[in-house]
C-alpha cells in the first residue's frame, strides 16, 4: 500500500517529520505541503492512501488568540470534509503534549478512521480508534554512523546527559547524583529547549557514552533523548514516571527502568564493573530497538490498510 502525507500543519515546525517518514517507508508515495485549504487535494496521487497530519502546537502557546483557534478549526473542518469525499483515510496527530487539542476535533472523524498520535493521555484511553506512538529520534539519528556502534565496554565516558534543566521533574536530581557518583560523565545543561550543543556534537557525545540519563521531559517520559540514545548505542537509564514506562516502551522490553535515581546510579556503577555483561545488555537493547521500529511501522501501515478497506466499503 502506498501512503501520501497531507500536511494540515507546517512540517517545518515539527521535529517528528523524519521519524514519521521512517515509519511509513517504503510505502510513502509522496507528500502534499502545508495544506491550509482544500486545494491541497489537487496534487493528491490517485490510488494512494491519504494520511492527514495535524499538530497541537497552537494550544501549547500560553494564550493563543481565539481568532487563531477559530481559523484552525475552520481549516480542519474543510480538510476533513474533502478527505471524506475520497473514502478511507488516516490521521496522525503530533505535538498535542497536554491533550488539549484532541477534544476539539476527534469527534468529527468517521468511526473507521484510525488516529495515531504521540503523547498518550489517560482521558483519551477510551477512544477505540486511537493508537499512540513515540516522538522518536530526529533526522540526524536515523542513519547509523558509517563506522558502526562501539561496544559499551569500549566507550570512554560512563554516562551522558545534555539537555534543559527544567525547574519541574527529576533532571537536576539525576545529574547531581551521577556527577558525584560517576564524575567522568559528560554533562551539558541548557536553559531553554533546543539551545545548547549543536546536534552533531550532542550525537558525538552519545556515541562515546555507555549510559544515557533519560529523565522525563517537562510533561512526559517520552523524549527525543531516549530514542536518540538508542540510535547511538547507549543504554538508557529511566526512572518510572506516572506508571507510563511500559506503555511507552511496549512491554516486554530489556531497558532498565528504576523506581529512583539512586537505584539507577547503583545499577550503572555495578554494570561498569562487568564489561561482558555490559556488552550483552547493549546487544539485547539494540536488537529490541530494531524490532520495535519495524513493529511500529508495520502496525501503522496495517491500520491504514484496514482503514482504506473500510472506507471503500462505506463508499
Amino acid at each position: 500500500m502506498r501512503v501520501q502525507l497531507l500536511w494540515g500543519c507546517d512540517p517545518a515546525r515539527q521535529f517528528e517529520v523524519a521519524w514519521l517518514r521512517h515509519l511509513l517507508s517504503p510505502g510513502l508515495a509522496g507528500e502534499s505541503p502545508w495544506w491550509a485549504h482544500t486545494h491541497g487535494l489537487a496534487d493528491f496521487e490517485p490510488g494512494a492512501m491519504p494520511v492527514l497530519v495535524e499538530s497541537g502546537l497552537l494550544r501549547l502557546e500560553r494564550a493563543p488568540a481565539p481568532e487563531r483557534l477559530a481559523q484552525q478549526a475552520h481549516e480542519r473542518q474543510a480538510r476533513l470534509a474533502a478527505l471524506q469525499r475520497l473514502g478511507g483515510f488516516g490521521v496522525v496527530h503530533l505535538s498535542d503534549e497536554e491533550g488539549l487539542d484532541a477534544p476539539s476535533w476527534y469527534g468529527l472523524l468517521p468511526p473507521q478512521v484510525p488516529i495515531w498520535r504521540n503523547f498518550w493521555h489517560p482521558h483519551l484511553e477510551a477512544n477505540p480508534k486511537l493508537r499512540s506512538f513515540p516522538i522518536g529520534p530526529r533526522d540526524l539519528f536515523l542513519s547509523p554512523p558509517p563506522e558502526g556502534l562501539a561496544p559499551a565496554s569500549q566507550r570512554p565516558f560512563p554516562w551522558a546527559f545534555m539537555g534543559t534543566l527544567w525547574p519541574s521533574g527529576s533532571r537536576r536530581l539525576a545529574v547531581s547524583l551521577f556527577l558525584r557518583g560517576l564524575p567522568a560523565g559528560l554533562y551539558f545543561g541548557g536553559q531553554h529547549f533546543g539551545q545548547g550543543l549543536p546536534l552533531e556534537h550532542y550525537r558525538a557525545n552519545l556515541l562515546t557514552s555507555v549510559f544515557a540519563l533519560a529523565p522525563e521531559g517537562d510533561r512526559h517520559l517520552d523524549t527525543f533523548r531516549l530514542w536518540e540514545s538508542l540510535c547511538c548505542g547507549c543504554i538508557p537509564l529511566l526512572v518510572e514516571h506516572r506508571a507510563t514506562a511500559d506503555r511507552l516502551l511496549s512491554a516486554p522490553h530489556p531497558l532498565p527502568v528504576f523506581a529512583s535515581w539512586p537505584e539507577a546510579l547503583a545499577f550503572a556503577q555495578r554494570q561498569l564493573g562487568d564489561p561482558a555483561g555490559l556488552d550483552a545488555l547493549q546487544a539485547r537493547i539494540q536488537a529490541w530497538w530494531q524490532r520495535h521500529q519495524q513493529g511500529l511501522g508495520q502496525d501503522l501501515r496495517d491500520s491504514l490498510v484496514k482503514a482504506q478497506r473500510l472506507g471503500l466499503q462505506a463508499g
